[in-house]
């Protein structure tokens, strides 16, 4: 299994985070922890979601690096349809890695 993971905060308001936690919330939802949620998104997957308040983890795992990039993909475009770009750039902050320990709700 390949883990990729997505940390999302705000550049210039707290509000940014909470249009894309109030998306993911469309999704049906396992709560896995106080701060965590496992979001099943049609044609995609589970996603693991963690919620600090002030930004979002998305933790995703694939079986094979042409899935990976399928979910990568889908919640790129998820996370861009709530909050898109505008003329003066993006108004989160998205660091994307690839962690070598797969999650532990998903092992």
């Amino acid at each position: 299994m390949i883990a990729v993971r997505l940390s999302i905060a705000s550049v210039d308001s707290p509000l940014w985070v909470n249009v894309v936690r109030n998306r993911f919330d469309r999704f049906q939802k396992v709560p896995v922890s106080t701060t965590e949620s496992i979001v099943i998104i049609p044609q995609v997957g589970a996603i693991l979601i963690t919620d600090t308040g002030q930004a979002l983890t998305v933790h995703a795992v694939a079986p094979d690096q042409g899935t990976l990039v399928f979910i990568r993909d889908a919640i790129a475009l998820e996370v861009g349809n709530a909050v898109p770009e505008t003329a003066f750039g993006h108004r989160l902050e998205l660091e994307w890695d690839y962690p070598q320990q797969i999650p532990l709700p998903f092992r």
